[in-house]
């Protein structure tokens, strides 16, 4: 019996090691071992959350010979890792789990903003597999230029929310037609990477000076609005028009839609209602001289006013929505009420307008730069602000976004951008945030001959990024956009020649 005994313990020591290994206890040794043979995301897998294929190619050594495969994926930090579905292969027989649930290769979603733990299994042999997804750095490229065409002003980037296509409007100062020139041009860049015009090039009445803007609705209408100079009701008032499928056609009237002479047009399309705003130029208007207009179109007709919050002269204003609101920001002209050049937010929502911000000066900053004022709305409703002060000591550009929980506009970041240089009135902004909340901030770079820089407030450091040189062109009327997969694209004219960015 002690004899037998023996043995058995003997058997018992020699075949630990098989069934165990480091801290983990899974085997790491045993010729049958399970193992991951491919790991990847896929944009098919994974629709409207990754513009791109993410495929680790697993050597060898990472397939067998060790007590725990590791697995390393690079995904762009714009990407949502909450939720994503992974494409894998394994060694024949192999079953896969996370924490006690069976994995299914392209259908098992898994929070991947920390490392996961794949458990494979053959037999009554297992091992483990650890899943770890970095973040890797945004790689720009250029997308073909558009050819023949040239612009006036600022074009306007938007992405559709039906297709997520980029679509860009604009003033056109030279094109391929004799008739396009200082009319409107709306441009989609297609799956072969060319632009090409959406309802024929140069539409519509003639735009006065710059006064541009363009907005896609909820549904995917395509609308522009602009200064008319043919406006009968008054020359250069806004008119608004809509692309219908195969044309583009006047919004409510072809004459103008409100007498007054229309100053920093600004627009969008809200889910069932349009939204405008203009700085009146004309003591002939129906509105008084150097004041700021907005105007909404529902059930059929435009009604105009001004708001009540905001009757004193305004210098310059800007506009954007999201699908139920709409956000005008206003820099005053000159004081009001002892403040010099305060700035204005009013917002636009269930047929109301209410004011936001009135008149407004940051603590400590002497007066506002009436030179740079900007408005956008993110995907998910946020809107963002930005302006100059000299709050902190030094002429910087501040952005705000407004905080619903809090019911307050927070300065993004904690204070004015960490540009590395003093802005002035060349400097340009633009912002937008990815899809998992990463606002990113486009501008140009006063110290390295006006070219396009880039930078992101990383939502785990809450620090913002060095900045990184996008191109080695002097830029102006710069955009930036986001597709909800995470595709960025920025777009600038250089030279009136309008250049793409897109991520890879």
């Amino acid at each position: 019996m002690k004899h037998l005994g023996y043995i058995i313990a003997l058997l018992v020591v020699m075949l630990v090691p098989a069934a165990c290994t480091d801290s983990n206890n899974y085997v790491y040794n045993d010729v049958n071992a399970p193992a991951m043979l491919s790991f990847g995301f896929y944009k098919a897998d994974n629709p409207g959350v990754l513009g791109s294929d993410y495929v680790v190619e697993l050597t060898a050594d990472q397939t067998g010979g060790a007590a725990t495969q590791t697995v390393s994926v690079a995904l762009p930090p714009t990407v949502e890792k909450d939720n994503l579905v992974a494409r894998f292969t394994t060694s024949e027989g192999t079953t896969v789990k996370v924490g006690g649930a069976e994995q299914v290769s392209q259908t098992t979603a898994n929070d991947f903003s920390q490392p996961i733990d794949y458990i494979l299994t053959r037999g009554n042999v297992s091992r483990r597999c650890e899943v770890t997804v970095t973040k890797a750095s945004l790689r720009w490229v250029e997308t073909a230029q558009v050819a023949g065409i040239t612009t006036y002003g600022n074009p306007v980037l938007k992405i559709s929310p039906v297709d997520q296509k980029p679509y860009i409007g604009f003033k056109t100062r030279a094109g391929n037609s004799a008739t396009a020139a200082n009319h409107s041009t709306v441009l989609t860049l297609g799956d072969d990477g060319e632009w090409t015009a959406v309802g024929g090039e140069g539409f519509g009445h003639t735009v006065n000076s710059s006064y541009f803007d363009f907005d896609i609705a909820p549904d995917g209408t395509l609308y522009v609005a602009y200064a008319d100079q043919q406006a009968t009701v008054l020359k250069n008032g806004m008119s608004v028009m809509k692309y219908n499928g195969s044309d583009w056609e006047f919004v409510g009237t072809d004459k103008g839609l409100l007498k007054a002479v229309s100053n920093y047009v600004g627009f969008c399309a809200l889910d069932g209602e349009l939204v405008g705003a203009q700085v009146n130029n004309s003591s002939k208007a129906d509105y008084p001289n150097r004041t700021l207009v907005v105007s909404n179109y529902k059930d059929g007709a435009w009604n105009s006013q001004v708001p009540g919050a905001i009757t004193n002269q305004v210098y310059m204003a800007n506009v954007a929505g999201g699908k139920d609101a709409a956000y005008v920001i206003s820099i005053n002209r000159g004081a009001v009420n002892g403040v010099n050049y305060g700035y204005n937010v009013l917002r636009y929502q269930g047929g109301e307008w209410t004011p936001m911000i009135v008149n407004y000066l940051e603590p400590g900053n002497a007066t506002n730069n009436i030179a740079m004022i900007g408005v956008t709305v993110t995907a998910d409703g946020t809107p963002y602000i930005w302006t100059m002060d000299d709050a902190s000591g030094q002429l910087g550009v501040r952005v705000k976004y407004y905080d619903k929980t809090q019911d307050a506009w927070l300065t993004l970041g904690g204070n004015v951008l960490p540009l590395g240089f003093t802005p002035d009135r060349h400097t340009e902004v633009a912002l937008d945030t990815a899809p998992n909340g990463t606002p990113y901030v486009v501008y140009t770079n006063t110290l390295d001959q006006g070219f396009p820089y880039m930078m992101y407030l990383d939502p785990d450091t809450r620090q913002w990024s060095n900045p990184a040189k996008l191109a080695d062109l002097d830029a102006s009327g710069l955009n930036l956009k986001f597709t909800s997969d995470g595709v960025g694209y920025v777009t600038f004219t250089n030279s009136n020649h309008l250049h793409t960015l897109r991520t890879e």
